[in-house]
């Protein structure tokens, strides 16, 4: 009897220490906090202007002297009921950054929608704030067409220059405002468009450059509604003698704007007021005109008198062109000075591309001195998606039957476009020779074995037709009509 009676006894002190021990347990997971005070949530925008599926971003601040548990995001049409666990009992957060992203939903209705932020402390004690979402977010940018000054302009300055600043301005949904500066000589103009809600504008106004050599930057800022800003930068020069001259074979402006780059030619400065381009013919009967601005024939046009065709005339409107009567090359000489010229054909006889494309079983050969045949290598073509800077899948140009320095390729291309000229590998090696550029944007030369990647933006898929010379040194992009 003893004996069971000392088992009974062992039995009850076990269920009961095992009874204190759960209970105790149980208080550790249920623990009650001591909290007097509400938290605290500070939003970052109560106002968020969106739109149809765009990520919108909730951020703020959640704050508690105790701690913060949770955060609970809430709007019952967009089907969002989020809560963001914070603290437990063992891991206790008194300062909380927020930052929740969310897809608008595609069919959320044109009108105010408000998300509900609430943040619970460890009591259970809540703070909210409401954060309302418009439907009416603006992400596109206004438009900025700078027609005057075109860029580049050369004036003699025998007076004062009047500029003529004109200027076509437009916008999705309301212009912001508009600002002309030019601050050597203290020129400031500003428009304001705020709560008119108009949506385009011609600028006009006359700048006026004093009478003596020097260069102006004129900076035109366009911004709307929403703050969206683009910008547009003109460079015009007062002065006797011009630094640049171009050959166009194009006769419009449209032509001189609608290419990638290459429209119209750089031709090389020989002396002040003399200049000397190369130029190859692809048939009888080119015409060429000289300009010393890349984006239109006004104010400055060199070509034939018309009253006496063996001298040149600086007139937009009645410069005739030189006529190139055979195909082929051709140098041409001009004195803006004297208004004189003189045109010689050619034959040239350097050094030009060729692959080297023998293909025997020696690995070596082809890792050191296989050279394919010439073609692009970049990105931004999407006939050629295993194009992406790999060379053995450079798009091959057509090489000119009749010409072993010129190059071509009909190809369309679309969004950042990158690219030079290289020979494909068939291991991808980056064998010589190459030619880059001598600027990223807007190039007006290629670079043997040296120069920068081209870099573009094509903003809406379109064909074009890439020219190459070699000779010349020489590339141009134009669209195919």
């Amino acid at each position: 009897m003893k004996k069971s009676g000392k088992s009974l006894t062992m039995l009850s002190l076990s269920l009961l220490f095992g009874a204190i021990l759960f209970w105790g347990c149980d208080d550790d997971n249920e623990k009650s906090w001591d909290v007097s005070s509400d938290p605290a949530l500070e939003l970052q925008a109560a106002e968020i202007h969106s739109e149809q599926g765009r990520t919108i971003r909730i951020e703020g601040i959640a704050t508690d002297e105790v701690g913060i548990k949770k955060i609970n995001l809430n709007i019952d049409d967009w089907y969002l009921n989020r809560d963001i666990e914070i603290s437990t009992n063992d891991s206790v957060v008194k300062s909380y950054e927020l930052s929740y992203d969310f897809l608008v939903p595609e069919d959320a209705a044109n009108k105010g929608h408000s998300i509900q932020v609430t943040v619970y402390n460890m009591g259970d004690r809540t703070a909210s704030e409401i954060v309302e979402v418009f439907m009416d977010g603006d992400f596109t940018n206004p438009v900025l067409d700078v027609k005057n000054p075109v860029n580049g302009l050369t004036l003699a300055p025998d007076s004062e220059l009047p500029v003529e600043i004109n200027a076509v301005l437009g916008d999705s949904r309301q212009l912001g405002y508009f600002v002309a500066r030019e601050s050597s000589i203290n020129f400031y103009d500003s428009v304001s468009f705020m709560g008119t809600g108009q949506l385009n504008f011609e600028y006009q106004n006359i700048a006026t450059l004093p009478a003596e050599v020097g260069e102006y930057n004129f900076e035109f800022v366009l911004a709307d509604s929403a703050g969206n800003v683009v910008t547009s930068n003109r460079v015009v020069k007062a002065s006797f003698d011009f630094d640049k001259l171009y050959l166009a074979d194009v006769a419009t402006d449209e032509e001189l704007n609608s290419d990638l780059f290459g429209v119209p030619m750089l031709i090389s400065k020989t002396a002040p007021y003399n200049f000397e381009g190369k130029y190859y013919a692809e048939a009888p009967g080119a015409e060429v005109r000289f300009v010393p601005q890349t984006t239109s024939f006004a104010p400055h046009c060199y070509g034939l008198d018309p009253n006496d065709p063996s001298k040149l005339i600086n007139d937009p409107e009645n410069a005739l062109p030189i006529v190139l009567d055979q195909k082929g090359y051709y140098l041409i000489s001009v004195d803006l000075e004297n208004m004189t010229y003189n045109v010689e054909s050619y034959v040239p006889d350097d050094w030009y591309f060729e692959p080297k494309i023998e293909n025997p079983d020696d690995d070596a050969y082809i890792e050191t001195e296989y050279v394919g045949k010439l073609g692009l290598v970049g990105k931004g073509f999407p006939d050629y998606p295993d194009q992406d800077w790999a060379t053995w899948a450079s798009i091959e140009l057509e090489r000119d039957p009749e010409n072993n320095y010129r190059f071509y390729k009909t190809l369309d291309m679309e969004g950042t476009v990158e690219f030079i000229f290289q020979p494909e590998h068939p291991w991808g090696w980056w064998p010589e020779p190459f030619w880059r550029f001598d600027r990223k944007v807007d190039p007006e030369k290629t670079i043997l074995k040296g120069g920068e990647n081209v870099a573009m933006t094509v903003a809406v898929r379109t064909t074009y037709k890439v020219t190459f010379d070699s000779h010349l040194n020489r590339a141009k992009v134009v669209p195919v009509q």
